[in-house]
């Protein structure tokens, strides 16, 4: 799907319509809908493809078979649809095409005790359940507005808020003598009426009309089938608790399969891990694998029918490895029978192939990997158990990681369309999206500009440097809106936040200094951008503008050295005369802006990780602290920054957590997946000279590793790297389709192409 024209809106026939059904609702509840169509076939057909969309969320089942789940998430502007062809599931004779459809409320009818609120990335409107199906099969066509189609409306479901997590809106209480039995396969399911017809999906009068259709734009998810053993008998009136362990963390639809027990209540509880006690409020984590403490979280309820064997599936997906299993029985036998899931994720294909001689590569690489992929559905999530949101910053990171592990860009392209679809008539964008709670994080807007010119040295597409250059020159417009007497921007509004630090915990990770007046962070990060906007105007021959940002850049980088800079520390100071905290933040964006160069670089580079008064960086930020090593000369130091990584394996741990230490709150979360960039960038060394690798730089870094191999994708093709570092002497193999710059540990540079062996003495 790799260069799929972006968001492309779909042209089809009027007379298929939207469809619904007869509600009689009040107060705005999650609403679930069944919906199914029966028809008849002379043959089974070699191919059966179907368009389908719904709103909000859809399960797709044909004859029975549960086969999809969607739509892509879109948001007000961009409604998407789903294709996938049926014809293996279909019959000769009677069929039945069925879709469960879920719809959340709309912000604004969001209750005070948010016990009717849906996911946060959910963009509801008022309309209800809704389902949308071309289907134009040999011999019947199937198409909602064409054929005949049926609802029935739930009554069987209650939803409770789950508060630990409330981005992810209420979980599910069921009761299994309320729902229909048997709809998705048997048409004589009593109880459904004919659908009420609703708009088409064409424009008229240039009239928009909800729910417009566009292409799916990214691939579908993976679906993979996995079981749990699981065979309990509960006898009558009683109460039996249980834990299941998938050994590794996992996002999945998960199926309860029981038989009889009728007037019992199960619950399944879905954690990432047990959470041990010390008075703290969250409690604290300990070794994975560890099951001791106690299991809390998201949870779902079953109240079995007690007919036979009922399956019960929520209606999205769980993230867990432990689901703890409680019963409280009536007065019948209850039988859980093994427990199916089914793990879904962005389909992410891992292409780098590496040797290193420490063991813990390996294994880092692995978890930073897994993280990566659980943090990947229809669009990036900051994690996948608490929130599911997309957010900029994190956003950013996990998208070079992407294009570093496998080339892949479709899924970036889709993101830079969400944050510019969500911009503000102010000119900001908003800090994660789709999401239809307004969120906004000035800085992450600047972030999303770092990302636009990532996809361009990534791809070297102009075009889409060029249908985004008016969001850009809107973001720059409101930073300047916001620069104070000082000359430095400053009183951001909304949520000025600078990272996740320990002692900013009061204001909510926000530089104090920017309670003030102007923060160093925040005119140094902008300062930053502002040169990266500069290239994306060079990039399109708008040379004026590019020395437009750069005069602007340069007056606040004198500020900041006039305002700043404290001569007796030697370091820069968070704010001008705000002496109260120096940060690592403040440190490395000066290098990594050049106002700090050479020895000097090196002296706060160097108090950056001793100097334990400085504020440090979280782990979303050790990418630019990184960054800031390498600037400075130092990527050696880099050494010292690993152990953070490596003591997660001795925790047992699957995924990369939120923050390193026992109490994190997420045990996924995709910003601390670094090991993907730096490893095929600076262990392989494997980086882009020109837009679109059409030239290449080859300089391996980590030489702290000894000797590194490895195989890296790019868009031209693989490159091979393997270099050995042996008694002050530096040898390299090289194998690249393309031209490229190898820079020796001496300083030389080589231009090869082909395969090519080079040694040099190191200095």
């Amino acid at each position: 799907m790799e260069g799929r024209v972006i968001m492309k809106q779909l042209k089809l026939p009027n007379d298929i319509r939207w469809i619904g059904p007869e509600r009689k609702t009040e107060g705005f509840p999650i609403e679930t809908t069944y919906f199914r169509t029966v028809f008849n076939l002379t043959e089974k057909p070699s191919m059966a493809e179907i368009l389908i969309s719904a709103s909000d969320r859809y399960t797709l089942f044909v004859n029975g078979h549960e086969l999809l789940n969607g739509p892509c998430r879109g948001d007000y502007w961009h409604q998407f649809t789903d294709n996938v062809d049926i014809a293996s599931y279909l019959q000769s004779g009677e069929n039945i095409v069925a879709a469960k459809v879920v719809s959340f409320h709309p912000y604004e009818a969001t209750r005070d005790d948010l016990t009717n609120s849906g996911p946060f990335w959910a963009m509801s409107d008022a309309a209800g359940p809704l389902l949308y199906m071309q289907g134009e099969l040999e011999g019947a066509d199937i198409s909602t507005g064409r054929a005949k189609w049926e609802f029935l409306n739930d009554s069987a479901i209650n939803w409770n808020m789950m508060y630990a997590a409330f981005w992810m809106g209420a979980a599910e209480d069921v009761d299994g003598a309320k729902l229909p039995t048997g709809w998705e396969s048997n048409p004589t399911t009593p109880g459904f009426a004919p659908v009420l017809e609703k708009w088409h999906n064409g424009i008229a009068y240039g009239e928009r009309p909800p729910l417009l259709l566009h292409e799916r734009p990214i691939d579908h998810l993976l679906r993979i089938e996995k079981s749990l053993d699981c065979n309990e008998t509960i006898a009558p009136n009683s109460k039996h608790e249980f834990v299941l362990d998938t050994k590794e963390l996992t996002t999945a639809f998960i199926y309860l399969r029981v038989k009889g027990g009728k007037g019992s209540k199960i619950t399944m509880t879905y954690a990432e891990s047990y959470i041990k006690s010390d008075g703290s409020p969250r409690g604290y984590k300990d070794v994975r694998s560890d099951a001791s403490g106690t299991i809390s979280g998201i949870h779902d309820t079953y109240r079995p029918a007690g007919s036979g064997v009922e399956v019960y599936s929520p209606s999205w997906f769980r993230t867990f490895r432990f689901v703890k299993v409680e019963v409280e029985t009536g007065e019948e036998t209850l039988e859980i029978l093994p427990f199916k899931y089914v793990e879904t994720r962005y389909p992410l294909d891992d292409k780098v192939q590496f040797n290193a001689p420490q063991d813990w590569v390996s294994k880092v690489w692995g978890i930073s990997r897994r993280t990566l992929e659980l943090c990947m559905h229809e669009t990036y999530e900051d994690c996948p158990y608490f929130e599911q949101l997309q957010y900029t910053l994190d956003t950013r990171l996990q998208i070079l990681f992407t294009y570093a592990i496998s080339g892949s860009t479709t899924m970036a392209k889709k993101t830079l369309h969400d944050y510019h679809t969500s911009i503000l008539p102010e000119g900001i964008l908003q800090s994660r999206f789709p999401s239809k709670y307004h969120q906004i994080i000035p800085q992450f807007s600047l972030h999303w500009i770092l990302m636009l010119r990532d996809f361009y040295v990534q791809t070297g597409d102009l075009e889409t440097l060029e249908r985004y250059r008016p969001t850009v020159e809107n973001i720059f417009g409101w930073y300047r809106r916001h620069t104070g007497a000082e000359g430095l921007v400053e009183f951001l509004h909304y949520w000025d936040f600078a990272d996740w630090v320990s002692d900013w915990d009061d204001i909510a990770g926000s530089a104090r200094a920017s309670k003030f007046g102007p923060s160093t962070i925040q005119n140094l990060v902008y300062a930053y951008v502002l040169e990266t906007g500069a290239q994306i105007m060079e990039d399109l021959s708008l040379n004026d503008l590019a020395k437009k940002y750069r005069a602007e850049r340069a007056t606040i980088l004198a500020k900041v050295e006039e305002l700043c800079w404290d001569a007796d520390r030697n370091l820069y100071r968070e704010g001008p005369n705000f002496s109260a905290e120096y940060t690592q933040h403040s440190q490395m964006w000066a290098v990594l802006n050049g106002i700090a160069t050479g020895s000097r670089a090196k002296d706060i580079m160097t108090a950056a990780l001793t100097d334990n008064t400085l504020l440090p960086c979280s782990f979303v930020m050790q990418y630019f602290l990184f960054r800031a090593l390498e600037e400075a000369d130092m990527y050696a130091e880099t050494e010292t920054l690993w152990p953070k990584w490596q003591e997660l394996l001795a925790l047992d741990l699957t995924t990369v957590p939120e923050i390193p230490g026992k109490y994190t709150r997420s045990d996924c979360h995709a910003w601390g997946a670094l090991l993907l960039y730096e490893l095929p960038r600076k262990f392989a060394g494997v980086m882009p000279l020109e837009p679109g690798y059409t030239k290449i730089r080859i300089q391996p870094k980590a030489l702290f590793l000894g000797e590194f191999e490895g195989t890296v994708p790019t868009p031209v093709g693989d490159v091979y790297v393997k270099w050995q570092l042996n008694d002050g002497k530096f040898n390299i193999w090289v194998k690249t389709p393309v031209e490229a710059e190898i820079v020796l540990q001496n300083g030389d540079i080589c231009a090869v192409k082909g395969e090519v062996t080079l040694n040099c003495d190191v200095k």
